[in-house]
């Protein structure tokens, strides 16, 4: 905190700062004198608990799936090492398939529904999103790892994959470049002239935000900085006041974290409201607007959990939540389930019994709870959901990625996760990239 502030030490005590920015970011001189930051300091170490709480969890989760069965990939899909940045199921096809990235060779693979692999490529970094239009593809690259630096070497990308299904990705000429650390992009027409203009959510470190890329024509954009902050995770777009345009609702991490709703005035005018606020040690990593009680209101579900870059403290505040609209887009929390470090969730009905159920999975885990790389939330109605986790034989204990649709074809909700396996240090085992898991309800 101190170096935000102006303030880089006390007491003979030196704090950390970033040293790959401009130092104008910094304030040049103190915002407070000596004593008066030890106030504050004194107030942390008075209020901050010894010990962190532990997990409140009301049910216990079941081992093996109902209405699922596993389906796991050929052997070159295993490593002792591997991470599925990003999965995507591609259903503007037929036969659907599925898009896969692996981290650590930066390769990324087209699979049918078999399972088996049409094309691969090699890549200069991470991809960690796609936007599929009609067979016309955009890829979001983070940059040259997963590491979070900020440096500003992510970029978006057009993807083609011909009849033969061989793919090829734009790299050399990327659509835009220079990004910090972008993790999302949808294309939508904003100003109505039937034009692709594209959203970035830059997630960054220090630099970053939501950036609107318009469509001028003949190949060329102007860029409108939305909210120039970093910490830009996911924007949903959804005309909730029914006017005819698009409004965006943007998840933001990093230090101001919260759920904003940027209504679109039109003439490229947008007002901004933050409908949910969550305190900064919260790691926001995803949501979905849903209507969890059909009463035609948008409804939140999301997900807290990155300790990625700071203390790997496990939190009992992380895991999945709902949040329910009241009709005036005020939002009060209707149900919680701890998961450490959940990174995504998403609400399906799976079963086909007209409530929506959840899958969610969890990349900063605990080690003594490996069932917490995924869990099924079986919705039994009134928000009462039961929890569900992988076989063993899975051997998901921490994931990275996840994606829901109809992958074989037959008109039932699959699920393919991607996995951030890291070795097994005592059995030497090899772990997927990713796994299946097949819909075998009704």
């Amino acid at each position: 905190m101190g170096p935000y502030l102006g303030i880089f030490n006390h007491n003979r005590q030196y704090y950390r700062f970033y040293s790959d920015v401009d130092m104008s970011y910094y304030p040049s001189r103190p915002a407070m004198t000596s004593s008066q930051w030890q106030k504050i300091i004194n107030y942390y170490m008075t209020k901050a608990p010894q010990v962190m709480p532990q997990q409140n969890r009301k049910k216990q989760i079941k081992r093996g799936l109902p209405y699922f069965e596993l389906d796991f990939p050929p052997k070159l899909f295993y490593r002792n090492k591997n991470t599925a940045s990003f999965i995507k199921v591609d259903t503007s096809v037929k036969p659907h398939r599925t898009f896969i990235h692996r981290a650590e060779s930066n390769t990324f693979y087209l699979i049918n529904n078999k399972l088996q692999v049409l094309d691969s490529l090699e890549t200069t970094g991470p991809i960690v999103d796609m936007d599929v239009q009609q067979n016309k593809m955009t890829v979001c690259k983070i940059g040259y790892d997963l590491l979070g630096k900020n440096t500003n070497d992510g970029s978006i990308a057009h993807l083609t994959v011909d009849e033969q299904n061989n793919i090829q990705l734009g790299e050399q000429q990327p659509l835009f470049n220079d990004l910090y650390r972008p993790v999302h992009v949808k294309s939508t027409d904003l100003s109505g002239n039937h034009k692709n203009d594209y959203l970035i959510s830059e997630f960054g470190l220090v630099n970053g935000g939501l950036l609107w890329k318009e469509n001028k024509g003949n190949g060329k954009f102007t860029t409108h900085e939305i909210r120039p902050v970093a910490g830009a995770i996911k924007t949903n777009i959804l005309d909730y006041n029914h006017d005819g345009l698009p409004d965006l609702w943007t998840l933001f991490g990093q230090g101001e974290e919260g759920i904003f709703l940027f209504t679109n005035k039109g003439n490229n005018k947008f007002g901004q409201e933050q409908v949910l606020q969550f305190p900064p040690t919260y790691g926001s990593t995803s949501f979905e607007l849903v209507d969890f009680n059909k009463n035609g209101y948008p409804d939140i579900l999301y997900t807290a959990g990155d300790r990625g870059d700071g203390i790997p403290q496990l939190k009992p505040y992380h895991g999945v939540y709902i949040f329910i609209n009241n009709g005036n887009n005020e939002f009060t929390q209707q149900y919680f389930f701890p998961l450490n470090g959940a990174i995504k969730a998403i609400a399906r009905d799976f079963d086909g019994d007209g409530n929506l159920d959840i899958a969610a999975i969890g990349l900063f885990t605990d080690s003594q709870q490996p069932e917490e790389g995924f869990i099924y939330l079986k919705n039994k109605g009134n928000f009462n959901f039961q929890p569900y986790s992988l076989p063993v034989e899975a051997n998901i204990k921490r994931a990275f990625s996840m994606d829901a649709a109809d992958i074989d074809n037959n008109g039932k909700l699959d699920l393919i996760i991607g996995n951030a396996f890291n070795g097994d240090k005592t059995k030497n085992k090899k772990g997927a990239l990713f796994i299946v898991l097949k819909n075998t309800s009704f």
